[in-house]
Parts: structure tokens; C-alpha cells; sequence
């Protein structure tokens, strides 16, 4: 009998069945990270390993500092040597010193020669960044020259990536090869082991245990919303890329029949835009959080993966409504990622890669860091890195739904009916939504139904169903936004007069929502 048949034996029946689902053959290693001097972060360690039923030998607790961010000093002799101490001592690693003649300014006196661990989750209490080590003018200057090869402040979690890689220089970035990678393997080299490092953190521990639980329940029921791509709409220059990125990414998660909205408008879009049931939210390029998320009543659906490119966006996570990725996480986000410094549009996460992997079934951060070019760099990962949210296909989301009994299910409905229209069955698209509503009543449907309609040039059927879902409407921004697509309707028909008078009456109804301001424009 084998070492690893005979490690099965001895698991619990609840290990044994989260084994069964692992996209590895074997179950991945998990290290959890926690800081002790921050009581809430122990107790979300325990938290999130019981929700994930990661062993208790597997979580470590370190003496670390309070704030978001530490010196290169406190990184490696407070975070990083103990925590290689933890994984030699638990045999998951094994290390050879080197000569001490060998060992140069801020490297680890050991190399690695095995590695069984996968990911390193680091929870809200330990820092977010190390500090750089240069003299400020000097940081100033080379910030500004543009010369990323001299800064060598970092991410804690990008700099973890590298706690089992040769000797490196901490100037600059490191080549990431997982980057464009299909493998989940670790071993990249001889002697080269790489860590897939984020971290469960946010403004405050209640936002950190509503993505732990959040993340769960959206492996089960899958992304059950819209999704929101704000591009600049570049057409050239050195920034296209950016904007290339998120229009493929766009592409590929409407061709996986998800209702998708893609913005090519220079301005972010404004606080006006009825976004609503936003499942997913790629987009630049302002410093701070804005648009539509500064709605009081903005909320994303369960298990959300969002991200706002920009150079500043993650440099503290500690704050609802300054920078982006800790603002995207108070109102509601599963997932995101952010820079905690400025890292150059080059060196962050390829939003292409990073959609095409997360849709083929990858765990959020294997997503990311297929999708990122280097590591000891500025990008900080937050956010479950285990989760799935495609681990099931449309078939097996539909039927968990349905024994659950979750209204919900009028997202996958959707969904399941624009694949059918995007293989040439538009009638039997139509059709099978019409069976749905007459199963259980739903606004997303009826209003899926209309835009089918005015598709095929069925507007009275299209109005009719428009018609339903603004009366009973329950959110502005329902209300508005469909309201908005049948007044430019009868518009395009000549009927200015019905236009107007819906019009009117949405303002009458509405008029004290931010979203009311959209009518102004249709």
C-alpha cells in the first residue's frame, strides 16, 4: 500500500469528500498565516480552515507587526525565516543551508530541495506591504524616471511566491513562470518551488467572514448576476492593452452566455448608470472608488470577482471608500486584486489570461497568477485563492439549484438560454425561458424576454414583458434600466409621445434615486 493510500485511511469522512472534488490528484497544501498580535486575525484563521476543512496543524502563527506594512527587516526575520522554520519542522518542505559566503544582502541563508506545499493564505492582520528599502529622494527619483529595477518595496503576498525560489535580487521584478502556465504544479525548476500567496483581508473581519462564506456558496450555485467590463475605448498608444485586456475578457465570459455589459467610453461610468446584480466588475482608471459602487444601496451578488486597475488601488485595504480594492470589498466583493504601489500596466495581472483560465475551472489564484508576469512585486492577491467559481458546468449549477429550491435560478436560466441562442437555437431559447416563467415568475426572465423580442422585431411582445417588469419593479435600478431600453424603443418607432410619458413617469416614481438622472439621456 502506497504513502498516500495509506495518509487516506487515516483522513476523516469530511476530508475524504473534499478530496473527491480537488481539481489535483492529491489534496493541495494550504498554509495559513496568521498574526498574533491581531486577535481577530487567529480567529479568522480558524474561521476559514474550518469552512475549508484545512487541518489545524496547518495553520501559523507569527509575531508579527500591526499595521499594513513592515520593514524588509520584519519581513525576514519575523515573517519569512519563521515560517520556513514551521515547514521544515512539519516535513512538508526540505532545505540545505548555504555557505554564509554566499549569502547576500536580504536572501535566505537556505535553498530548497522539496516542496509539497501549494498556497500560503495569508489572513487580515498580517501586513499588506514591505517597505522599500531605499532612501526616499532616491525612490522619488526612480519612481518618477519610471525604472521599476530599483524599487524594491513589495506585496507581501508576491514576495511570498518567491519563499521557496534560488537566491534573487528584491529590486525590482522577479519573472514569474507561472505565468501563461496550464499546470498547477509547484516544482518549476531544479531547486525551484513557487507559492500561490493571497490573503483573506478587507476593511474589517466581518467583510473577511462574508467572502469566506461567500465563496462557498458561490462553488455550488456558480456566478449568478451580470457582469460589468469599463474599458477606456483606446484605439492606440501604450496604454491599448489595458484595454484590449478587458475586451477580451468581456468576450470570453459573454461567450460563456453570461449577461454582459462592456463600456467603451473614456469615463469610468458615473453614479447615474443603473448597474445592479453585478457578479463580476472589471475596470479603469481612478484613483479612488466611484461611478456606481458610491450608491448607498450598491451591493455585488455572492461570491463576486471584481478588479479597478490602477497604480494606487490596493495601498491600503483598511478603507471603504478610498483607493479600490478594499471599497470593492466592503460592498460586497468575494475576490479582488489591487497594486500597493505603482507597478506599470505591463507587470499586472493579464485580464485575458486571467479570464479564460478562472472560466476553465482554475482556482482564483492559480487565475491570477497564470495571469501575472512577475512576483516580488506590487500586486497583492485577496481573496479565497481555493475558489472556484466554475467548478460546475451550467447543467450541474441548474440541478444544485434546483434541490435548494433558490430562486436564484433565473441567472443560470439565462444563461442556459443564451448558449442555446449562441448554437443557432434561438426558438428553443425562447421557449425554454417561457417554460421557466411558467414555473415560478421572474423579472430577469421577463425582462430577458423582451430583449429577445425587440431582437426579432416582436415589439409588441417586447413591450409587453418591459411593460411588466417596470410596474413591479422593487429597485430603481430595474426600473431604469429597462425603462430606459423601451423608451429608446418607441422612440426608434416615432412614438415620442409614449416615450415621454414613460419617461414622466419613471421621474414621478424614482426621480429621488441617483440612477433617475439616466432617463435624462434616453
Amino acid at each position: 500500500m502506497s504513502k498516500f493510500q495509506l495518509r487516506l485511511l487515516g483522513m476523516p469522512v469530511v476530508m475524504l469528500l473534499a478530496l473527491s472534488h480537488a481539481v489535483r490528484a492529491d489534496q493541495p497544501l494550504v498554509v495559513v498565516l496568521a498574526n498574533k498580535n491581531v486577535p481577530e486575525s487567529v480567529a479568522l484563521a480558524h474561521y476559514y480552515m474550518e469552512a475549508r476543512r484545512i487541518p489545524e496543524e496547518q495553520l501559523c502563527v507569527l509575531d508579527l507587526p500591526k499595521g499594513e506594512q513592515m520593514s524588509r527587516h520584519n519581513y525576514n526575520t519575523r515573517l519569512r525565516d519563521p515560517l520556513l522554520s514551521f515547514l521544515r519542522e512539519r516535513e512538508w518542505i526540505e532545505q540545505e543551508a548555504r555557505p554564509a559566503t554566499q549569502v547576500n544582502g536580504h536572501q535566505t541563508p537556505w535553498l530548497t530541495t522539496t516542496s509539497r506545499v501549494d498556497f500560503v493564505v495569508s489572513m487580515y492582520g498580517v501586513p499588506l506591504r514591505v517597505a522599500d528599502t531605499r532612501f526616499r529622494l532616491m525612490s522619488r527619483i526612480t519612481d518618477r524616471l519610471g525604472k521599476p529595477g530599483f524599487k524594491n518595496m513589495a506585496a507581501v503576498d508576491s514576495e511570498l511566491a518567491l519563499l521557496l525560489a534560488p537566491p534573487y535580487d528584491i529590486s525590482g521584478p522577479q519573472k514569474n513562470p507561472l505565468h501563461h502556465s496550464l499546470s498547477t504544479s509547484r516544482a518549476v525548476g531544479e531547486n525551484h518551488f513557487i507559492l500561490v500567496a493571497a490573503r483573506l483581508d478587507g476593511p474589517d473581519p466581518a467583510t473577511v467572514r462574508r467572502m469566506i462564506d461567500d465563496t462557498l456558496r458561490a462553488e455550488r450555485y456558480g456566478l449568478l448576476g451580470r457582469m460589468y467590463f469599463d474599458a477606456r475605448g483606446l484605439t492606440g498608444g501604450s496604454h491599448y492593452i489595458g484595454d484590449y485586456w478587458i475586451r477580451e475578457a468581456y468576450e470570453r465570459f459573454r461567450r460563456m452566455g453570461y449577461e454582459a455589459r462592456l463600456d467603451l467610453e473614456e469615463a469610468i461610468w458615473d453614479e447615474a448608470y443603473p448597474m445592479e446584480d453585478a457578479v463580476l466588475y472589471l475596470g479603469w482608471y481612478a484613483e479612488h472608488i466611484a461611478g456606481p459602487f458610491l450608491r448607498e444601496d450598491f451591493r455585488f451578488r455572492p461570491g463576486a470577482i471584481t478588479y479597478h486597475k490602477h497604480s494606487a488601488s490596493a495601498i491600503s485595504l483598511r478603507k471603504p471608500d478610498r483607493y479600490w480594492a478594499g471599497p470593492l470589498l466592503a460592498r460586497g466583493a468575494a475576490a479582488t486584486m489591487g497594486a500597493v504601489s505603482e507597478p506599470f500596466l505591463q507587470f499586472t495581472p493579464n485580464l485575458q489570461l486571467f479570464a479564460e483560465r478562472l472560466a476553465h475551472g482554475y482556482r482564483f489564484g492559480d487565475a491570477v497568477y497564470m495571469a501575472q508576469s512577475v512576483v516580488s512585486w506590487q500586486v497583492t492577491v485577496i481573496g479565497d485563492p481555493l475558489y472556484q467559481p466554475f467548478r460546475y458546468g451550467i447543467r450541474e449549477q441548474i440541478e444544485h439549484l434546483k434541490e435548494d429550491d433558490k430562486s436564484e435560478i433565473e441567472w443560470a436560466h439565462v444563461r442556459h438560454a443564451n448558449l442555446m441562442i449562441q448554437e443557432g437555437r434561438f426558438n428553443v431559447a425562447l421557449q425554454y425561458l417561457r417554460d421557466r416563467l411558467r414555473e415560478r415568475d421572474s423579472l430577469v426572465i421577463r425582462e430577458k424576454l423582451g430583449d429577445l423580442y425587440a431582437l426579432n422585431e416582436l415589439i409588441g411582445d417586447a413591450g409587453r414583458q418591459y411593460q411588466h417588469v417596470i410596474t413591479h419593479a422593487e429597485t430603481a435600478e430595474t426600473a431604469i434600466r429597462v425603462g430606459a431600453r423601451w423608451i429608446r424603443i418607441l422612440r426608434g418607432l416615432g412614438l415620442d409621445d409614449r416615450a415621454d410619458a414613460l419617461r414622466e413617469k419613471l421621474k414621478s416614481e424614482w426621480g429621488d434615486h441617483p440612477t433617475a438622472a439616466w432617463l435624462d439621456r434616453h
